[in-house]
């Protein structure tokens, strides 16, 4: 695994096409803060870390989220960084993505933080992925 966001990405992506109820990925700081930013926008019902006193098999179950019709809550994610091509963005560069109905997810200074929270916090940075 060469860049974990990207893994977790892929991983979200085919369980939402196999219409699966949850998703498991190997743990990390990070992807528990990208977690938390996917659920507090709604993306995902619920996440969960199991086997903490371990932590080789250490893991994040995320319980994905569905509309009454059974149609994905995410219609698209994507990373937009990889270890080759960083985009960086000034504060002033941060646009609503998708006209505020999606989020795109910056690694700051302050941590890990929506575009909504760059903006609130006057503070740009990395950006990691995005959502809608």
């Amino acid at each position: 695994m060469n860049y974990p966001v990207s893994d977790m990405v892929i991983r979200i992506k085919n369980a939402y096409k196999a219409g699966k109820e949850k998703v498991s990925v190997p743990y990390s700081g990070l992807k528990e803060n990208l977690c938390e930013i996917l659920k507090k926008q709604g993306f995902i019902e619920d996440y969960s870390i199991e086997n903490e006193e371990s932590v080789s098999s250490k893991s994040i179950n995320m319980k994905l989220g569905y509309y009454e019709d059974r149609k994905p809550t995410i219609i698209d994610i994507k990373t937009t960084s990889t270890p080759g091509i960083r985009f960086y963005k000034k504060v002033k560069d941060i646009r609503s993505y998708k006209n505020g109905l999606g989020v795109e997810v910056f690694s700051t200074s302050a941590g890990i933080l929506s575009d909504a929270e760059c903006k609130e916090k006057n503070i740009g940075g990395l950006s990691l992925m995005k959502v809608f």
